[in-house]
């Protein structure tokens, strides 16, 4: 019941959903139109861009928006309007809104996959090498990055400062995970780092499974050691007024 009244919610107000899938494709379709897109890079280290780093940045981009942003949006509203407050007081948990709102941005952000799939096949782009491999990316990795937004929930107030707390976390994300600078120009030490963060590690892991390479157990690890440690700390300190 809640999980379908969340659905309809923001279903009512799709235009921050629709942002966040629209813009990474929007970015692919002006990347990848070129034809520069198709043929080895010497800055991605002789890597085709459409069929490597694009596919990976674009997911990674429509996942963390609504992990980081969309998601904090709308139970920070919840807080802010006393909707939880008043939850707390029925039989119905709050934690089962929470529940709810975190499958609702999920489900939201693996059908930016078939949606990335058609552009990319009229761009000319691979399909992934490893479709088990990107399952599990996005299983570990989605753990990860939600965890993060988890944690804008239970700290912000009000919608206003969730937004400031996102944007705290997502903007240094986005350069470590190689939007920016691509990590093949980055230092080797920073573009390690990057990938043990929880949007570059979702980066790493798509990318690694679109093109087959073999599965990086440190990445791996990280993001399933954010997701466990970050989500116990959002449960911790999570309060509903």
């Amino acid at each position: 019941m809640i999980l379908r009244t969340e659905f309809k919610l923001t279903l009512r107000e799709p235009v921050g959903a629709a942002f966040s899938l629209g813009l990474p494709l929007v970015l692919l379709l002006v990347f990848g139109i070129p034809e520069g897109a198709r043929k080895p890079d010497p800055n991605l280290d002789g890597k085709v861009p459409i069929d490597t780093v694009m596919p990976a940045i674009t997911l990674a981009l429509a996942v963390g928006m609504l992990a980081i942003f969309m998601l904090p949006g709308f139970m920070t509203d919840y807080r802010s309007k006393g909707i939880l407050r008043r939850l707390s007081t029925t039989p119905v948990h709050p934690a089962r809104l929470l529940g709810a709102q975190v499958a609702v941005q999920a489900t939201i952000g693996v059908a930016a996959l078939p949606l990335m799939l058609a552009v990319g096949a009229a761009l000319g782009m691979d399909m992934p090498a490893q479709p088990a491999a990107l399952l599990l990316a996005f299983v570990v990795g989605g753990a990860a990055l939600f965890s993060l937004g988890l944690l804008v929930c239970a700290l912000a107030p009000d919608a206003r400062i969730g937004w400031v707390f996102s944007a705290v976390l997502f903007f240094p994300s986005v350069f470590l995970a190689g939007f920016w600078l691509q990590k093949e120009q980055m230092p080797d030490w920073l573009a390690r780092a990057g990938e043990l963060t929880p949007l570059g590690g979702f980066r790493t892991a798509v990318q690694d499974a679109w093109t087959g390479a073999p599965l990086d157990p440190l990445v791996y690890g990280s993001l399933a050691l954010i997701a466990v440690v970050v989500g116990a700390l959002a449960a911790r300190v999570f309060r509903w007024e």
